[in-house]
C-alpha cells in the first residue's frame, strides 16, 4: 500500500480556472437554460477581450424533475469538437422549488462548475485545476483583489457597473484595496533591505 514516503507520485495541478472554459449551473439556470420541468436548447459562447474564441450547443432535459436530467453539450473548442452528456441532479432546496447540481463525469460527485480541459468538462477536482490565488505572495494576492474590484467598478468584461449605493462601496473597497496593496509592498521592500543592510528606497535618492 503506498503510504507517507512510499514513493507514490502525487498529481500536479495543471493549470488555473480562471483560465478555462466553464459552464456555471447558477449562471445558466439564471439565463433560463436550465430551467426544472423544460426541455431548452440554446448556445452559449465563451469571449475573451470582447472576442468570441468558443462556442458550444447545450441541450438540457430536465422535464422529469424527480429523476433528475442530462446536458448533451456539442460544439468546436479550441482543440477540437466535443459531444458530451452531463447528468444533472435535483434537490430540494430549503426555501422552496428545487437547485440543480452537475454531476462530475469523473469522480460522480456533485459540483455547480465545470471545467473544460483535456476534450471533455468536469469538475475542478477532476481536471486537476487551482486558483490563480494559490500560487500568489500577500501583494500579489492584494494588487489581485485591486484589480477585480477595478474591473468591476469600470464594467471589464461583460459585468454591469455597479450603481447607487453598491458604486459608493466598490469604490470604498477599491481605495482600502489598493492602500492595503502598497503598504504590503513597501513593507516587503522594507524587509528585503534590512536584510541585505541597505538604507535606499524607492523614491528615496541615495
Amino acid at each position: 500500500m503506498g503510504g507517507i514516503g512510499s514513493g507514490a507520485r502525487r498529481s500536479a495541478n495543471i493549470g488555473n480556472v480562471e483560465d478555462m472554459l466553464a459552464l456555471d449551473i447558477r449562471l445558466l439556470r439564471r439565463l433560463g437554460v436550465v430551467a426544472p420541468g423544460e426541455c431548452i436548447i440554446d448556445t452559449v459562447h465563451w469571449s475573451n477581450g470582447g472576442l468570441s474564441t468558443s462556442s458550444a450547443r447545450l441541450r438540457v432535459d430536465l422535464s422529469d424533475i424527480e429523476r433528475g436530467g442530462v446536458m448533451a453539450i456539442s460544439g468546436e473548442m479550441p482543440d477540437g469538437a466535443i459531444k458530451q452528456h452531463v447528468a444533472i441532479e435535483m434537490a430540494p432546496s430549503q426555501f422552496g422549488g428545487h437547485r440543480c447540481y452537475f454531476t462530475c463525469p469523473v469522480t460522480a460527485r456533485r459540483c455547480e462548475v465545470l471545467y473544460y480541459a483535456r476534450g471533455r468538462f468536469a469538475s475542478r477536482e477532476a481536471q486537476r485545476l487551482s486558483y490563480a490565488v494559490q500560487g500568489m505572495n500577500e501583494v500579489s494576492r492584494a494588487r489581485r483583489k485591486a484589480t477585480n474590484l477595478r474591473n468591476r467598478l469600470y464594467g471589464s468584461g461583460g459585468q454591469a457597473r455597479p450603481r447607487g449605493r453598491n458604486r459608493i462601496d466598490t469604490v470604498s473597497r477599491l481605495r482600502e484595496a489598493e492602500h492595503q496593496a502598497k503598504a504590503l509592498y513597501l513593507d516587503r521592500l522594507h524587509a528585503l533591505a534590512d536584510r541585505s543592510g541597505s538604507h535606499w528606497m524607492p523614491g528615496n535618492r541615495p
